[in-house]
Formats: structure tokens, C-alpha cells, sequence
């Protein structure tokens, strides 16, 4: 969640027709904060994992502790992890440890796995092979890869994650890739605070601007907004095991 009131932000993205919504951890603090809304509001769920730029000096004793909170109830992901190559916020190798150890907590608990991969196509998907990834739902955050990486994507069972760059004026390339998903495998995010949609592109991100994300893949599949929203939620609600009515849990 962002640094602002959560109630009052979990209340605006209802206003706005959200269903469910994911808070990510990044951390073991960020993870513990996102438990703590979940536990606190309806409707508002965790994923618990350590991102690619905090694992230069993750221990044992982190992925522990990592595992005793993603068994929560509450946490329907692990992650966010995965590779981020255009940064050098860690080591490489310690970025596909702590990948691989996440993968292998997904599994375990059998519950969906957020993978970011940034500049690292051809290691993350090789270390999801090698893991055997496809064993639990995956889901390919704001997804950045081209074509090819997309088939690869998509003949393993992965779904596919746009963000608000998908709105962004510059973003033809995104918005092509995005029409070759098929409309089972597409969800919407916002990675809150960050890559706010246009109109707000450079400003705080909010949940509730997740519709707008959901706006731009209507249009590029000349679809009703309100139909591609109901199908998003539908996806989200199989691919993190929400079921039916789930936003009222």
C-alpha cells in the first residue's frame, strides 16, 4: 500500500468499481504491513516475497521468516521476486537465489508466484524452467518482454500483468504485445505508488487507478470496459485463488 490512509484508499478503489485488491511485499517489513491490511479490510489480500533489489544481503533466516508469513491465510502470493537486471541494487547471484528459494516456497504452499523480471529475460525464464515453475500459477508482472518472450510466456501456462505503461502515449510496442495475449491470461495492476497511468503519469499511483489500466486493454481489444473489467476480476480471482465473492472475504 502507499504512504497514505489505508482505510481512505481501500475506500476510493471500491468507489471506483475495484474488486479485490493485492497489497505486495517487497520485504520482510513491506510483507508484514501487507498482512496486517489484509487481516484489517474485506476484500484487501497479501503477497509476501522479497524483491530482486533487496536481496544483496538476504539470509537463511530471512527465507524463514519469509515462509512462516506467506503461510498466512491472508497471502494468496509469493512475491514479488524475480530478476532485475537494469538496476544493480544486488547481486546478480543473490537475486536468483533468493528467486529460486521463492519459487520453491510458491510451490510448496501451492499458492501464485509474482515474478519481476526486468532486463533478465532469458535468466528468469530459465530459472523458472529449471524450478519447474509451472507446477503453481505464475504471473509475469508489468510484463516488458516482446513477442517471443511472450510465446515463451504463454506455452508455459504463465498469465500476463500490465501496468500503467500500457496508457502511456509512447507505448505502441506495449499495447501490441499486450493484443497477442489471450483475454484468459490478461491482468490489470498498478504496482502502487509507482507507473501511474495517464492522466497521472509522474504522480503517486493509486488502486483505484487500475481501472484506467483496465481502460487501455479494452480499447486495445475494441472490447467494453465494463466487460474486460469483469474479466480481469475473473482472472485475478482464478489465478490467486480468490474463487467467487471473493472481494467480500
Amino acid at each position: 500500500m502507499i504512504e497514505e490512509d489505508t482505510g481512505q484508499v481501500v475506500e476510493r478503489a471500491r468507489s471506483a468499481g475495484v474488486g479485490p485488491i493485492i497489497t505486495i511485499g517487497i520485504n520482510i517489513e513491506s510483507t508484514t504491513r501487507a498482512i496486517a491490511a489484509a487481516e484489517s479490510y474485506p476484500g484487501v489480500f497479501a503477497s509476501a516475497g522479497i524483491h530482486p533489489n533487496d536481496t544483496a544481503e538476504v539470509t537463511a533466516d530471512d527465507i524463514d521468516r519469509l515462509a512462516g508469513l506467506a503461510a498466512s491465510e491472508r497471502v494468496v502470493a509469493v512475491g514479488e521476486t524475480g530478476l532485475d537486471f537494469y538496476r544493480d541494487a544486488s547481486p546478480h547471484e543473490a537475486q536468483k537465489n533468493a528467486f529460486r528459494e521463492q519459487v520453491r516456497l510458491a510451490k510448496s504452499l501451492g499458492k501464485a508466484l509474482i515474478v519481476h523480471d526486468r532486463e533478465a529475460h532469458d535468466d528468469a525464464l530459465d530459472l523458472l524452467a529449471d524450478e519447474r515453475a509451472g507446477d503453481t500459477t505464475v504471473v509475469m508482472h508489468c510484463f516488458s518482454g516482446d513477442e517471443s518472450v511472450l510465446s515463451e510466456c504463454l506455452a508455459r501456462g504463465y498469465y500476463i500483468s500490465f501496468a500503467g505503461p500500457v496508457t502511456f502515449k509512447n507505448a505502441e510496442r506495449t499495447r501490441e504485445v499486450a493484443s497477442r495475449v489471450p483475454v484468459s491470461r490478461l491482468l490489470a495492476e498498478t504496482d502502487s505508488p509507482f507507473l501511474s497511468p495517464e492522466p497521472f503519469r509522474g504522480r503517486p499511483n493509486l488502486p483505484e487507478r487500475v481501472t484506467l489500466v483496465a481502460r487501455a486493454l479494452a480499447g486495445v481489444w475494441r472490447m467494453d470496459p465494463e466487460e474486460m473489467g469483469l474479466i480481469l476480476e475473473e482472472n485475478a480471482g482464478r489465478a490467486f485463488g480468490l474463487g467467487l465473492g471473493g472481494a467480500a472475504r
